[in-house]
């Protein structure tokens, strides 16, 4: 029931448009040279009516066609900038994982370039100092680890 009514006001309001009053122009030239338009004849009397067509009538169904693609791009358009957002979201988040690993990475390389004396503790528990190989070799993986997160 509420369908019907809603078709029927669609096919009134389709009906009414179609039927619309026909407005009257009146075209004048003033004093000065100007071309005026207005739906009000000038105060001096002297103008031409200029004869309107009405608007051409209105297919109920191709209007409904019309607002329903109207309704699914504007959904588009929003679903679009929604995923936008969260791309952008994204990104921002990678880029602050990013940032903290290329700061985490430098303060491993400096630790251990500036420290030759470096102690480490293994998964026992017990403390020992790195060898000069094995200080290089984390040199080197945190110098790439900086090369990777720090661009």
């Amino acid at each position: 029931m509420i369908l019907n009514v809603k078709w029927l006001c669609l096919v009134s309001a389709a009906l009414l448009l179609s039927f619309s009053v026909h407005a009257q122009i009146y075209k004048w030239v003033d004093e000065n040279g100007q071309t005026h338009y207005s739906q009000q004849p000038p105060e001096s009397g002297q103008a031409e009516m200029i004869d309107v067509p009405p608007p051409p009538p209105i297919n109920p169904d191709e209007a409904r066609d019309e607002v329903q693609e109207l309704i699914e791009q504007q959904q588009a358009a929003e679903q679009a900038e929604l995923e936008a957002e969260q791309q952008a979201r994204q990104a921002a988040e990678q880029e602050a994982v990013r940032e903290e690993n290329c700061r985490i990475a430098r303060e491993n390389l400096r630790s251990y370039q500036n420290n030759p004396g470096r102690r480490i503790m293994d998964q026992e528990g017990n403390v020992t100092r790195l060898t000069e190989e094995d200080r290089q070799q984390k040199i080197q993986e945190f110098q790439e680890q900086v090369d990777l997160y720090c661009q």
